[in-house]
């Protein structure tokens, strides 16, 4: 539980735009003690070594005036930081001003500053601490150069972040603290449910014991990885997790509390005996600080509300018996919630400050980072970037270009805009056009009284020409490997690719090898070129994209997070009429809904010929439109389950391949359950009154049960198989004669 700050929050949300109330269930999962207890069993001992590190640290704290006081400004410690933006030009990329007012907002909370305060339950109020800490954005980076202390760095990494992006990224940790802000938290071994997400990760100081069972002892593993929208009080911030709540940077204060060396008051490494944060007799738990009254569990919100301070006394064993500070921010209420760190707290940060992070605020680290005089305003060269809307359009489509350069404010801007009208700009964020399909590159100088800097960008923008679109009807099996015309986007990991491992009707299939070697979080798309759907005509048959696929979850024997879980993953099927620029989901599943199997592996999936389902996705709606500008994607979201794959995918309606195929959707004859282990409906819909005969016969061909032979009329029937009805477990086959159509579908019996 000590270990870092890892607030994983699944939220349920439903907003009335009536009267714009909120109806809505927090579960917090405690994915952190989960960890740490999971290190723990693996490795007892982090228990002995634990005690040991805390023994010598409280000598530290008990010889605090015995340790070097090294520069202080007005009466406070002044701490070298870096902020290293981490997105994939999507809103995570967060403003300058937002950073600013984080480190802002901190600095409030660290010297007692906050308004709140005020609600700090009587008899804490004595106890609250000016931690006497300023944070300031560094003014010189590791290389000597001039910076603002906050640099923006592209990687579709944020959307999965870890302690190997802090390695990637970090600066020097002994001379800043490293500030990762990140889209998405995704741990190394870890299956996080649908809509869950963790708000921030810090390791604890590089000597303590937890963080070196957690990070290996990597002290390049040091700083705060947190969420973007949990960094200050503006701009994302507003809408933490899509939740509609303002966290107020508090967040940002707890994991800053974790890097000086603060545990949850609800701490306990021996939870996997059923031991709390109260601790046992001989047995202590709680945060090691003397003047937080122990916590039996995380305090977590069950509204928006927050819990009144005083109110709750998990623990009764303490001497004195007093209530949680459930006000503390080492605790896990919203932030809005919560107010205080104690002396105690204080001392703990002094010690650490004292000893393993001493040379951050040494006078001589504070010349090198820049951050001693603050009246000292350089102008710092700008670092060329920018970000395109949209960078996928159609021929003749207005394109933004945004200047999103940073370090220092430029002066003026020069774009080469090959392929595009303008082809030269010099104003900060032209829009241009492009008159021919292709993809094209952007470069970009900025310029300032310090200097300038370029950055180009190939292959940046995709035009397409919608009067170069093919006419359907499509089949593909992916027997000649994907169309070159078609696009594969794969963020991280494995792709989509052709195998000869699985198929359907042929010896190929489109598969994603999701089982290993594949990155939870990331997304992977296969995207078909233009079609135009005018070659079709309308008919009674519903214009749809027919598929097969196959899949099924992925058992972990033991996971970081638990003994023992399964994962499962999410496909989806969009489809756009404006040459990929905007795309509308027609076609969804997830978790269990979208295996195919009847139960999960955990071994690589490799689907036989009983592994596979059919679906389809209706788009009569564009045909009615006469669309010539059609096209549609899988896209798959990885969370660490198993394989998939798609095969057979069609367009028509009959048009060219004739009805019979077709007459499927006009009855659309299901069977559900199937395999049948005790009864089983048949449905089908018929499209006028018909003269209809369901049979059920066996291996042999024999018939073993009539269940129909009548005139029925236009519409919906259902029909109930009972197993009883039939000899024996194993394979028949159920035949439905509906006047011209015949149709035959294998019932498995267990």
């Amino acid at each position: 539980m000590n270990r870092f700050s890892l607030l994983l929050i699944i939220i349920i949300l439903s907003l009335s735009a009536s009267n714009l109330s909120y109806s809505q269930t927090f579960k917090s999962i405690m994915a952190d003690d989960i960890i740490i207890r999971q290190k723990v069993k693996e490795n007892p001992q982090i228990i002995e070594d634990y005690k040991l590190y805390e023994k010598n640290f409280k000598q530290i704290i008990e010889n605090l005036n015995s340790f070097k006081t090294d520069t202080l400004l007005n009466g406070k410690r002044i701490i070298p930081v870096v902020v290293h933006v981490i997105h994939a030009n999507g809103p995570e990329n967060i403003s300058d001003a937002q950073v600013i007012d984080g480190i802002n907002k901190m600095n409030i909370d660290y010297q007692k500053q906050n308004a709140d305060t005020t609600a700090i339950f009587g008899i804490f109020k004595a106890r609250a601490a000016n931690c006497a800490i300023e944070f300031r954005l560094a003014k010189i980076d590791t290389n000597g150069n001039c910076t603002n202390g906050i640099e923006h760095i592209f990687d579709p990494q944020t959307n999965w972040a870890y302690f190997n992006t802090m390695k990637q990224y970090v600066w020097d940790p002994t001379k800043y603290m490293n500030i990762f802000a990140v889209n998405f938290i995704y741990p190394e071994g870890m299956t996080l449910p649908d809509g869950a997400f963790i708000g921030g990760m810090s390791p604890f100081p590089p000597d303590n014991t937890l963080s070196q069972a957690l990070t290996g002892g990597d002290t390049d593993i040091d700083g705060v990885l947190i969420r973007q929208d949990c960094i200050g009080t503006i701009g994302t911030a507003t809408n933490m997790g899509g939740m509609g709540i303002n966290l107020l940077n508090r967040t940002f204060t707890h994991e800053t509390g974790h890097y000086f060396n603060l545990y949850h008051p609800f701490q306990s490494l021996y939870a996997a005996l059923g031991i709390d944060g109260c601790g046992a007799l001989f047995i202590t738990a709680g945060d090691e600080v003397s003047d937080t009254p122990p916590v039996a569990v995380a305090t977590q919100n069950t509204s928006l509300n927050c819990f009144t301070p005083g109110s709750i006394n998990s623990c009764t064993g303490d001497n004195p018996d007093e209530p949680d500070m459930i006000e503390n921010y080492m605790d896990y209420q919203f932030g809005y919630c919560t107010n205080i760190f104690s002396n105690g707290q204080k001392q703990r940060m002094d010690a650490t400050l004292a000893a393993i992070r001493h040379n951050l605020w040494t006078k001589e680290n504070l010349i090198a980072t820049g951050v001693l005089d603050t009246s000292i305003h350089n102008i710092c060269t700008p670092i060329a970037d920018f970000s395109a809307s949209p960078r996928v359009a159609c021929v003749g489509d207005a394109i933004n270009i945004t200047d999103i350069s940073y370090n220092g404010t430029p002066s003026s801007w020069s774009w080469d805009l090959t392929g595009a009208t303008p082809a030269i700009s010099t104003v900060q964020n032209p829009t241009v056009i492009y008159n021919t399909a292709g993809l094209f590159p952007i470069k970009l100088v900025v310029t300032n009284a310090s200097g300038n800097d370029s950055i180009t960008k190939t292959s940046f923008i995709r035009v397409f020409d919608p009067a170069a679109n093919i006419n359907v009807p499509l089949s593909e099996d992916f027997e000649t490997g994907i169309n070159p015309s078609w696009i594969v986007n794969n963020s991280a990991g494995n792709g989509w690719e052709v195998t000869d491992t699985a198929s359907v009707s042929g010896t190929k299939s489109a598969r994603i090898s999701n089982f290993a070697g594949n990155q939870n979080g990331s997304f992977d798309d296969l995207i078909s070129e233009g079609y135009n759907l005018n070659s079709l005509t309308t008919s009674v048959i519903p214009l749809k994209i027919k598929f097969k696929y196959a899949y099924c979850g992925k058992i972990n024997a033991g996971s970081i997070l638990a003994a023992a879980d399964t994962a499962f993953d999410k496909m989806r099927i969009l489809v756009s009429t404006n040459c990929g620029k905007t795309w509308i989901q027609k076609w969804a599943k997830a978790g269990v809904l979208l295996q195919t199997t009847a139960n999960p592996n955990q071994n690589s999936f490799n689907p036989v010929a009983a592994d596979w389902s059919s679906d389809s996705v209706n788009i009569q709606l564009y045909l009615n439109q006469h669309q010539i500008n059609f096209r549609f994607k899988f896209e798959f979201y990885s969370s660490g389950g198993n394989n998939i794959y798609i095969e057979d995918i069609n367009i028509d309606n009959g048009t060219y391949t004739g009805m019979d195929s077709y007459s499927m959707d006009l009855i659309n004859m299901q069977i559900f359950p199937n395999p049948v282990s005790d009864n089983s409906t048949i449905s089908f819909d018929l499209p006028e009154n018909m003269q209809t005969k369901i049979q059920i016969f066996d291996m042999i061909g024999k018939e073993v049960k009539s269940i129909e032979n009548n005139e029925l009329s236009l519409g919906h029937h259902e029909y109930n198989i009972n197993k009883n009805d039939l000899k024996s477990s194993g394979c028949y086959f159920v035949k439905l004669s509906a006047g011209e159509f015949v149709f035959t579908r294998k019932l498995m019996v267990k």
